[in-house]
């Protein structure tokens, strides 16, 4: 039996696309052979979920230093901050801090609870620069680390240095890939394993009518909708001004927004409400807020919508949209160019271009057999290229490659 302890380092009070692609690995893991444990630092609403997997949970207590600091209210700090030599110095002082307040007494409790564990591989899922604490706690407990990187970060030279104590680099697309590597962030063993998820576990299990009528939506009107926490980077912006130009040719659209804002993002929320009546879309564009049936909802949708504004390393809901046959149009930014065919398996836009999207929307909404096809076709590569079965086999190497290593 093999032991994986996973470390989710991710905060802000939200499920993300990171935890969420542990737990379908975790659910595709082999009981008879790897017991899983997870470690978080702050309360998830995915527990239960983790807990039906037999996943053991550890809770480990995190502080961290504010990001406003005394010295942001000193006169000509700003100036001084670009001196070269005040820069470095500064650099240095505020990682010192960090680490003797929150990253060393972080890795002295992950240390405890890998000793106590005893774990064969400790996996860290959200990149390095999260688990600095969790590199340091592994290598006093003498455990093989493999890291999930999912994100574009810029890289300290600790971190590089990290890196090299790291037994397996996972980067979820090769846009990541190559990121790391022009930071000079390289791992003993460097590897693109793309994320997937559990078809089994994201299944609608009501009609589409039905949600629809829930929803308000009559059976007639073409539908688009974009999926995900309601945050600035997100897009949702971009999807609001791109329907007021589809509503001119087409009317009967409408938009649903699906997701719930936390911290940050109340106030964008407040600021995209506020766009939508200032242009006229309130029976036009709504929003659901959180949604726990994000399948049931998805699959009322006649085209999901994936619209970040800076690049994202994957973009899970463009393999849900895609899963459920559904036309997906992306930003093409980042990973997301590799899980798409450009007019093929769904169609690409430039980020934040609002005319390219509407276009693009328009062609979609006004022709449904163009919809079946590209919808039939993404189904079809999703399955194929993104499967659980895949993205587990991957991952279950990795961790018999990594296993005992001193």
């Amino acid at each position: 039996m093999m032991r994986v302890m996973f470390i989710e380092a991710s905060s802000g009070g939200v499920t993300g696309g990171s935890l969420t692609g542990l737990y379908h690995l975790i659910r595709g893991l082999d009981r008879e052979r790897v017991a899983s444990s997870m470690v978080l630092y702050e309360p998830k609403t995915i527990e239960p979920d983790l807990a039906a997997c037999g996943v053991k949970i550890h809770h480990v207590s995190r502080r961290r230093l504010p990001k406003e600091h005394a010295l942001l209210r000193v006169e000509g700090y700003q100036r001084a901050k670009q001196v070269g030599a005040v820069a470095r110095a500064l650099r240095w002082g505020r990682q010192s801090l960090r680490f003797a307040v929150e990253e060393g007494p972080t890795a002295v409790a992950l240390a405890r609870v890998i000793r106590r564990e005893r774990p064969d591989v400790v996996h860290l899922g959200n990149g390095l620069r999260a688990n600095f604490d969790g590199v340091i706690a592994a290598r006093l407990t003498h455990t093989p680390i493999v890291c999930h990187v999912k994100g574009f970060e810029k890289y300290s030279q600790r971190e590089r240095r990290a890196a090299r104590h790291v037994d397996a680099l996972v980067c979820m697309t090769r846009a990541v890939q190559a990121h790391c590597v022009e930071q000079g962030v390289i791992g003993r063993h460097t590897q693109v394993v793309y994320d997937a998820i559990d078809e089994s576990g994201f299944q609608p299990t009501r009609d589409a009518a039905a949600v629809r009528a829930e929803l308000g939506l009559a059976d007639t009107a073409p539908c688009v909708g974009i999926v995900g926490n309601v945050q600035e980077w997100k897009g949702q912006a971009v999807v609001v001004e791109a329907m007021a130009h589809v509503h001119g040719q087409i009317p009967a659209a409408r938009c649903l927004i699906v997701g719930g804002a936390h911290r940050a993002g109340v106030d964008y929320e407040r600021a995209l409400r506020q766009r939508v009546n200032e242009r006229g879309l309130d029976d036009v564009v709504r929003f659901t807020g959180f949604r726990t049936d994000v399948a049931d909802v998805m699959n009322a949708l006649d085209v999901v919508v994936h619209a970040s504004v800076r690049p994202e390393p994957f973009g899970r809901v463009i393999l849900e949209g895609m899963l459920l046959g559904k036309p997906v149009v992306a930003a093409a930014a980042g990973g997301v160019p590799e899980l798409i065919e450009d007019g093929q398996t769904g169609f690409l836009t430039p980020p934040g271009d609002v005319e390219a999207l509407a276009q693009r929307l328009v062609v979609l909404l006004a022709d449904p057999d163009l919809r079946r096809r590209i919808g039939e076709r993404a189904q079809a590569w999703a399955r194929e290229r993104f499967s659980l079965a895949r993205h587990v086999a991957d991952m279950s190497a990795i961790y018999d490659q990594v296993k005992g290593t001193p």
